[in-house]
């Protein structure tokens, strides 16, 4: 989940520097043109907002996983009763068990699929709403500040100048163009049903 995350949150992000790159192109003072920065991952988790909406994500998960547990558990304990009373049924009633233990695991697998669907669906509803408000931010602050290009920080950069780094300040910024109300943030902290 976490890495098809930054997957769509760098993929947002390389979309927005290629805006500013292209706005910066047409700029009249490239000449004085900077360069940055950001940790997307960081933005995602560090804004208010990006810790509210994975709270729900991951509360979604972990309800969905304790109702599969469940269903799993019972499904094992119906396929140990078939087990131990296989050899005493008469095997019209032997088949109409064995049906209904295929039709349960397969009803399972359907769970688990729907789970996942719901899974990808939450978290582009989540890279997508977020990610766009990340975008504008990063794009008004790069013209501001005359930046020719924003970096995605990654693995591959082994030592980037704590001042070229600007992910604090996009954060900051978000987190105030964009405030999560107390409210909202408390129904976060409550388990959902």
């Amino acid at each position: 989940m976490k890495r098809a995350m930054l997957w769509m949150l760098t993929w947002i992000v390389v979309w927005v520097v290629g805006a500013g790159v292209g706005w910066a192109q047409t700029s009249s003072s490239s000449r004085n043109l900077k360069i940055g920065f950001i940790d997307s991952l960081g933005v995602l988790y560090g804004t208010q907002e990006g810790q509210q909406e994975i709270a729900r994500v991951e509360q979604f998960m972990q309800d969905r996983q304790k109702e599969y547990d469940s269903r799993v558990e019972e499904l094992g304990k119906q396929q140990q009763q078939f087990q131990a009373q296989q050899r005493t049924l008469n095997p019209q009633t032997q088949a109409e068990m064995q049906r209904k233990l295929e039709n349960e695991e397969r009803e399972l697998r359907r769970f688990q699929e729907d789970i996942q669907v719901e899974m990808n669906t939450r978290r582009d509803d989540l890279l997508g709403k977020v990610g766009e408000k990340i975008q504008g931010i990063i794009n008004e602050y790069a013209q501001k500040q005359n930046f020719g290009a924003i970096f995605l920080r990654s693995e591959a950069q082994v030592y980037v100048a704590p001042s070229l780094d600007f992910t604090q300040e996009i954060i900051r910024l978000y987190n105030e163009r964009n405030p999560v109300s107390e409210e909202n943030s408390a129904s976060t902290d409550a388990p959902q049903p």
